[in-house]
């Protein structure tokens, strides 16, 4: 009997037996089953070495490009690398990376090789007419717009598919493109062509995704490396800028401070040693500025004027005037001193500003000579001209008196001529009828009283005169406003009781008292209100008002007369002026009051309205300044 035992593939062994001549028909069919399984057996392993030898490879390509992108920054280098990578390691005849724009608009060509190209080419930033497509534009901005793999089979039967003008004529029929894809975006796209259709299939899309992670690694790095470049750059600008302004402002500061009209020193709080002065400061004192810097402010002050300076520079600033400064030739200087404390790192610093003031002093003198020589001047030129206005005045009231004679004399002789006249007609009746009749008598008593009526009148033409001419003294004292007025209602009122006129008051109850000459206030009311009183005659109104408004007391007067006529209103206060009949009035009551009024530095007005009445206002100060 013949053995063979056969062990394949970790199977369980079998053991045929042949016989001689019998069993030589079982055995050829064993055979031939054998030579079957071992020939599957073989091509199962080939195709098990074709997909390791495929790993292989894969982990070759992904090798080379860990390798070749392990250090390198360069955009141009990696961009060239991957196409070189794709293109050697696989069957593919044209490779393209595209680049998305940081303002993620479109995707820009950065690296091409193609069937005709013998190196990869590089299309750098500054390229005269870059190749772009919008996002969502052609195969290359569809995918950096999805974000998704895009395999074309056929792309004559795509519409997404768009041929771009190139120099070199290349076939494409089927194209693979796959995005560059970072944690956030898309930022890239590797596009793959073939002239044959359906040349790319799902493993191969596969297979290239692991190019395109390591890809967007290498990218990653790359913008990370770019985005660190650009900010140190800005930094770095920022920097310079800073350093550039920070010396443009020392210098501005040390220019000023050199160049400054006035001292300037500056002093460590702490110490007292001075730090820093200016070329005034030396001139001031008389030393050198190495003779200065270092010292103590003592030794250019005496220690009352240090102490002012820490006691003034401990409240943060403040100013000392007029105290004499130590030079280096033991003579004085006086000086006006500005201290502000400044908060520095290295700690608090007092900012001294001293100013000569030498010739000021010197001006002041001059000055304060020149007011007393002045003062005594203008004492001396204001006796003279008090004096003359005295005359001035005593000879305006004189020519004043002459021109009011004619008409104080034409006002009194009328009077005059009806006492005479009645004087001498009873005097007639009495010597020619010897004893008096009843009728005689009761015409005498007529005549009496007119000569009373007609010698009162010429006493109010004399006393209304002398109230026009005389000066007017103030007595000031506090006075209650609405009391003085409620007087003069009750002085007008007993005149008026015949007439049955009818007195309304509106006194402000929160008036103050005011200092002022309560019997002039109370001549120009009573004065106002008996021009009232004759103004609007039986039954009528008369309104009195009282007001204050910040520094003013008003008192308002009103009746419901017949009015002013409006020719009249400017003439009101001129002496000798009166719309009353001939006898009823003077013409100097309101020429007094406005008098009376701006003695006490106050003012009348008038306001009037015919048919309607008449309104005058009173306004008075609170106190006569």
């Amino acid at each position: 009997m013949l053995q063979l035992r056969l062990k394949m593939s970790g199977k369980q062994s079998r053991v045929l037996e042949l016989n001689n001549l019998t069993a030589q028909r079982n055995a050829e069919d064993t055979i031939t089953e054998l030579i079957k399984e071992r020939d599957a057996y073989i091509e199962a392993l080939s195709t098990s070495n074709a997909a390791f030898r495929e790993k292989v490879k894969e982990l070759s390509i992904l090798k080379r490009i860990g390798e070749s992108m392990k250090w390198n920054l360069d955009s141009e280098r990696i961009c060239k690398e991957i196409v070189d990578v794709i293109i050697d390691e696989t069957n593919l005849e044209n490779c393209s990376l595209w680049l998305v724009d940081h303002t993620r608009s479109y995707v820009e060509l950065k690296a091409a090789k193609g069937q005709e190209d013998e190196e990869t080419r590089y299309f750098s930033y500054n390229e005269p007419s870059p190749i772009r497509l919008a996002l969502g534009e052609g195969s290359a901005g569809w995918v950096a717009f999805h974000g998704t793999s895009l395999l074309i089979e056929d792309v004559t039967k795509s519409d997404r598919f768009l041929q771009i003008e190139t120099k070199s004529n290349i076939e494409i029929k089927s194209l693979l493109c796959l995005p560059i894809q970072s944690d956030k975006d898309v930022i890239g796209v590797i596009n793959m062509s073939h002239p044959d259709i359906g040349a790319f299939s799902k493993e191969n899309e596969r297979a290239l995704k692991l190019i395109t992670n390591h890809a967007a690694l290498a990218f990653a790095n790359l913008f990370l490396l770019e985005r660190i470049q650009s900010f140190n750059e800005r930094l770095e600008n920022i920097v310079a800028e800073r350093t550039r302004d920070l010396r443009y402002s020392e210098n501005k500061y040390r220019s000023f401070v050199e160049q400054a009209g006035d001292a300037i020193i500056i002093v460590e709080r702490d110490s007292g040693a001075i730090t820093e002065v200016n070329s005034r400061a030396c001139e001031y004192s008389g030393y050198d500025k190495q003779e200065l810097v270092g010292q103590t402010i003592g030794k250019l002050m005496g220690d009352q004027l240090r102490q002012n300076v820490m006691d003034v520079s401990s409240r943060g600033s403040g100013s000392i005037n007029g105290h004499p400064l130590k030079r280096k030739s033991g003579s004085l200087l006086y000086v006006d001193i500005s201290a502000n404390t400044i908060k520095t790192q290295g700690g608090d610093v007092i900012h001294l500003i001293i100013r000569d003031i030498s010739e000021r002093r010197q001006f002041e003198d001059k000055l304060k000579d020149y007011s007393e020589r002045l003062e005594s001047l203008v004492e001396k030129r204001t006796g003279e001209l008090k004096k003359a206005q005295s005359e001035l005045l005593l000879a305006t009231r004189m020519a004043a008196l002459g021109e009011l004679a004619s008409s104080v004399a034409h006002e009194i002789n009328n009077p005059l001529a009806v006492i005479s006249g009645y004087a001498e007609d009873m005097l007639d009746k009495l010597e020619n009828n010897g004893a008096a009749e009843k009728k005689d008598i009761d015409e005498l008593s007529k005549g009496l009283k007119m000569v009373t009526n007609q010698a009162d009148r010429c006493q109010e033409i004399t006393r209304s005169l002398l109230d026009f001419t005389r000066s007017l003294d103030l007595t000031v004292a506090p006075v209650d406003l609405n009391y003085v007025v409620m007087q003069a209602i009750h002085t007008a009122s007993h005149k008026s009781k015949s007439q049955q006129i009818k007195f309304e008051t509106s006194l402000a109850e929160d008036m103050h008292d005011i200092d002022s000459d309560s019997s002039m206030i109370e001549q120009i009311v009573l004065n106002i209100l008996n021009n009232a009183v004759d103004a609007v005659g039986a039954d009528g109104i008369i309104s009195v008002n009282t007001r204050f408004e910040s520094v003013y007391m008003y008192i308002i007067i009103s009746d419901t007369g017949l009015g002013i006529r409006e020719e009249h209103l400017e003439k009101i206060f001129d002496p000798f002026f009166t719309t009353k009949p001939v006898g009823k009035g003077t013409g100097f009551g309101l020429s007094i009051c406005h008098k009376l009024a701006e003695r006490l530095n106050g003012a009348i007005s008038v306001a009037s309205e015919q048919g309607k009445g008449t309104k005058f206002t009173i306004r008075l100060p609170r106190t006569i300044s």
